[in-house]
Parts: structure tokens; C-alpha cells; sequence
């Protein structure tokens, strides 16, 4: 009957480097407004990586803290309360004086259930780049692996170790070939991860011309400065399906990619815009 969209359309006709490329151009943004909000932060993200880069720490579940799983903490800043949320847990590593030389169990434990749900959700780990593979011949081989590899010494922590250098970059809603070192419940799926990240023969994600000819109604409600979802392409995307009056088009720096959780009247707003009823 209808088609709603929360929060971003594919990026049909987008490859999975182009997809990383935006997405990691939208964190450098993302990381500017968390260091904005909390200046006092850079050189605590700082010290912590620097302890971590010297000696990486066991976590209580058997996985392990090493610079490049602690920078993975940037993905809580795609939600709402995300740079809050980042903030409040970081404070449970700063010393009442001084610099970090050690890192509490209860701070260990606040990552390591920050980020539980790559080890009791793997489907995430193993197929999250997958999902951008749109027919023969395209593999993701680690994508967002090769293309922060790419983007310069502001993206590879270890030039950042000292107070002159820029803030030391947190990641986004990436998934990377070493997860399965740092995540003890990941370690059995390392073999498939790899398979998977090789496999190039996926059937196609998207009929284009089925998509231009369809004539359901759409509404799409798309963040502004989401990181998860780059918004360009969604907009591209809302092209190919006819752009308005078919799709109508709702782009607001009011939510991040959480909006719908965190205000679920949008739905009724969408459904309503779907029937017409409302422009925006």
C-alpha cells in the first residue's frame, strides 16, 4: 500500500568504498562536535589510547581492549544522547588528578557492554558490509578496513599520540578483519567472516527499473548529519524512485539515526505525508 522510511533509503548504485568514504567523511564531523561539546575529552581519548597502544587490556568476557576496538566507541555518537552517553562512560577512566596510567573494572566493563552486541549479535559482524554487495563481481574485501587505510595520518591513531597532533579520530558503524582477535566471542567466526568478505558472486541487491516504475506511495524522514546512513545517497536514491510528489521528503538536524526510538510520533507524521495529508 505504502512505503515508509525512518532514517535513510539504500544507497542503491553505490559501491562499498563509496558507501565508507561518506560515512567516515560524516565522522570527522561527528568527532568535531564531541570534541566541541567536550574539549577535555581529546587529551582523555588520548592518554587512554596511548596506555591501550602500549599494552592492550583484557576485558572481563575474555576479549581484549586494544586502541583499535576502544576507537570503535564512536559509534554510540550516531544516537541522540550518543555524545553524552561517550562522555559518561569515558569519565569512569579519568583519575580524580593526573593523567590515566591505569584502567578501572568498571570502566572495562561499560565498553565491554557498550559494545555487547557485536558478540550476541555476529550476523552484524559478518554480513554489515555484505549488505552493500550488488551483484557478480563485488566482494567487500574489508572495506572500510581499506579505505580508512586511505584517508591519511588524522585516521591512524598511532600519529596522534601526542598534545600537538589533531584529536585522535573514533570510528563509526564499521566492521573490521581484526574484530575477531579483540571480541573472544567473534574468534570462531573468523574463518567466515574472511569467506564472506572474499565471496564475489552475490546475486543482485536491487532492480532498478522495477524500482523507477513502481507507483506505491513513500514517505522518508532522513537525518540531516546521519552517520549510519549518508544522506546524499538517500536522496539519490529517493530520485530513482520518482522523487515527489511519489516520495516525499522529510530532512531534519533535529534527530540523529535513533529519531524514531527516541521520538516515535515521526511515524504518524510519515504516515500521514505518505497519504498526502502533510508536505513535510
Amino acid at each position: 500500500e505504502r512505503a515508509l522510511f525512518t532514517f535513510g533509503l539504500a544507497p542503491v548504485g553505490c559501491s562499498v568504498e563509496d558507501v565508507y568514504r561518506a560515512t567516515f567523511k560524516r565522522m570527522e564531523y561527528r568527532n568535531k562536535r564531541y570534541y566541541a561539546r567536550y574539549p577535555a575529552d581529546v587529551a582523555l581519548v588520548r592518554q587512554i589510547v596511548a596506555l591501550l597502544h602500549a599494552r592492550a587490556a583484557p576485558l572481563p568476557r575474555g576479549g581484549t581492549l586494544s586502541p583499535r576496538r576502544f576507537l570503535q566507541l564512536g559509534l554510540l555518537l550516531g544516537s541522540a544522547s550518543g555524545l553524552e552517553a561517550l562522555h559518561d562512560l569515558l569519565e569512569l577512566a579519568r583519575p580524580p588528578a593526573g593523567e590515566v596510567t591505569s584502567l578501572p573494572s568498571e570502566f572495562l566493563l561499560a565498553v565491554e557492554n557498550a559494545q555487547q552486541h557485536f558478540e550476541t549479535n555476529p550476523l552484524y559482524y559478518l554480513l554489515h558490509e555484505a549488505i552493500y554487495c550488488d551483484g557478480p563481481g563485488t566482494a567487500s574485501r574489508w572495506a572500510a578496513e581499506r579505505v580508512q587505510a586511505s584517508l591519511g595520518d588524522d585516521w591512524d591513531y598511532t600519529r596522534c599520540l601526542t598534545s600537538e597532533s589533531p584529536p585522535i579520530q573514533l570510528t563509526g558503524e564499521m566492521v573490521y578483519s581484526w574484530m575477531a582477535e579483540d571480541y573472544a566471542w567473534l574468534r570462531p567466526l573468523q574463518q567466515a567472516a574472511n569467506l564472506l568478505a572474499e565471496k564475489d558472486d552475490w546475486a543482485r541487491l536491487y532492480d532498478e527499473e522495477a524500482l523507477r516504475l513502481s507507483t506505491s506511495p513513500c514517505a522518508a524522514l532522513l537525518a540531516y548529519d546521519d552517520i549510519y546512513v549518508e544522506r546524499a545517497f538517500s536522496e539519490k536514491t529517493v530520485d530513482l524512485l520518482g522523487g515527489f510528489p511519489r516520495v516525499r521528503t522529510w530532512v531534519s538536524n533535529e534527530f540523529q539515526h535513533s529519531g524514531l526510538r527516541d521520538q516515535p510520533s515521526v511515524f504518524e507524521k510519515l504516515l500521514a505525508m505518505s497519504k498526502g495529508e502533510l508536505e513535510h
